[in-house]
């Protein structure tokens, strides 16, 4: 078990992959004293990291989010953990065709590549498609999966190598000492670590761990579903 520091230049709470990516990118801005905390274990703290679909489309209708995807991509590509497998967003209704109509044109203003397919292009992609439910589709070539966990790994590895990093899991926050409106302290279930920096990277739990320093963050969990059908064998 690694010994808690006492104090840091920066605390990050949550080890999922944007707490890893954090560390990552401030280790390499030359940050030094950083500790990454999580209460669960790792690799897979189990949270939303862990059971994420993984995938990753490039194009957003903000300009700002659609760099943001691209240089993740770069980067992700650059860890080895990015499979560029092109990816498919049908339309069942009119109103859904006129949104990804919408998705090809802030493609092309971002210089994406994108293309609005027909049903018929479509089943020639994807030939399990049953196109009697579907109008078309908007085709990303460039779209693609990542492994988070295995990302977020290497990414506190890289961070180790650049600079100086403490790595604790199974480590409960309990508080956070705020004096005149400036965070002094971490309080946790293993000791008090002082610092004058706090990042929460906690998903679903931020708001609670923003509470304890008196700090509102507006998020709001949100239930989806998905399914995994595995592998499918394409016939000719």
């Amino acid at each position: 078990m690694s010994t808690l520091p006492q104090r840091a230049e920066v605390v990050v709470i949550g080890a999922g992959i944007v707490g890893n990516s954090l560390v990552y990118h401030l280790a390499k801005l030359g940050w030094q004293n950083i500790v990454l905390l999580d209460k669960g274990p790792l690799p897979n703290p189990g949270g939303s990291t862990g059971h994420a679909s993984n995938f990753i489309f490039p194009v957003d209708h903000s300009k700002e989010m659609t760099l943001l995807t691209l240089d993740s991509i770069k980067q992700f590509d650059h860890l080895g953990v990015f499979t560029k497998s092109g990816g498919i967003e049908l339309a069942r209704t009119e109103e859904r065709m006129q949104e990804l109509t919408r998705r090809l044109s802030s493609a092309k203003a971002w210089g994406v590549e994108a293309e609005l397919l027909t049903s018929e292009q479509v089943k020639d992609k994807l030939p399990y498609v049953n196109t009697d439910i579907i109008l078309g589709g908007f085709f990303s070539p460039t779209a693609g999966v990542v492994d988070p966990l295995h990302a977020g790994t290497l990414m506190r590895e890289h961070a180790a190598d650049l600079g100086d990093i403490s790595v604790l899991a199974n480590v409960e926050v309990t508080g956070i000492d705020v004096t005149k409106g400036r965070v002094k302290g971490v309080q946790t279930d293993r000791g008090v670590i002082r610092t004058g920096t706090v990042v929460i990277a906690c998903g679903v739990w931020s708001s609670h761990i923003a509470r304890m320093a008196g700090a509102t963050i507006p998020l709001t969990p949100m239930v989806h579903q998905l399914i995994s059908v595995g592998p499918i064998p394409i016939y000719e």
